[in-house]
């Protein structure tokens, strides 16, 4: 478990970490018996420890030059979080065991950067990041105001424009594009299309015809491939 404050990892472990021994609910009983109850409920142990909560971290992907790891935070509308961020951190020394990091804010969400709720994180062979957005049910949470439909977006991670956000592709209505692939040779990228039109009223009603066959109007979740990269590198 990380703890944000001093950039320290934290041992979930039972017989390592006192924490864990000595934790109690309100009721004054102790919270964990041992390592199968730990596991059982990481979140309460990682709480007991000192861990540090964040916004929804959705994905967590490692920079292929750089070994620097990046973490998608989608948003945390209680506390009025609404566009989330993606932050970086880098163990000390570049050594994966070491138990201190150091970490920063990478892109931040909101209308000034023109993305919103950070869902799945992908590298290209170049070190570039690509992300894909996460909104829905917006009613009328501020987001709606600049993001609209879920989109892909690209971003430099060196250089003057790094961490710069750029809308590479637009969903269709009421879309999530999710789980995005790059082929060995960087040139052609596989993406999915979840759930268009998921909001119809009613089959006699319906809000997209994305990728309906022919002769009707229902919508179908695809997976598509964007090819066309040769040669590219980083805006």
């Amino acid at each position: 478990m990380a703890n944000f404050g001093n950039g320290t990892w934290l041992l979930l472990d039972y017989d390592r970490n006192k924490k864990l021994q000595e934790a109690k609910d309100a009721d004054g009983k102790a919270l964990f018996a041992g390592q199968a109850d730990v596991l059982a409920d990481a979140r309460a142990a990682a709480l007991a420890v000192g861990g540090t909560p964040v916004d929804r971290p959705e994905d967590i992907e490692i920079h292929p030059r750089t070994g620097e790891v990046y973490v998608s935070l989608t948003n945390n509308s209680k506390h009025g979080n609404y566009f989330g961020q993606i932050i970086k951190f880098r163990e000390d020394g570049d050594d994966w065991a070491a138990d201190q990091f150091l970490w920063e804010v990478f892109a931040v969400g909101g209308p000034q950067s023109g993305f919103a709720s950070p869902d799945n994180l992908i590298f290209d062979p170049y070190g570039n990041l690509w992300m894909v957005t996460d909104n829905s049910d917006l009613g009328s949470n501020p987001i709606k105001g600049f993001h609209g439909n879920n989109a892909m977006f690209f971003f430099p991670t060196e250089g003057p424009n790094a961490g710069r956000a750029y809308r590479f592709a637009v969903g269709p209505r009421e879309v999530e594009l999710t789980g995005p692939v790059w082929s060995p040779n960087g040139r052609t990228l596989f993406l999915s299309v979840q759930h268009p039109g998921e909001d119809s009223e009613s089959l006699d009603n319906l809000t997209s015809s994305f990728a309906a066959k022919p002769g009707t109007r229902i919508p179908r979740p695809t997976l598509v491939a964007i090819e066309g990269f040769p040669g590219w590198r980083s805006a």
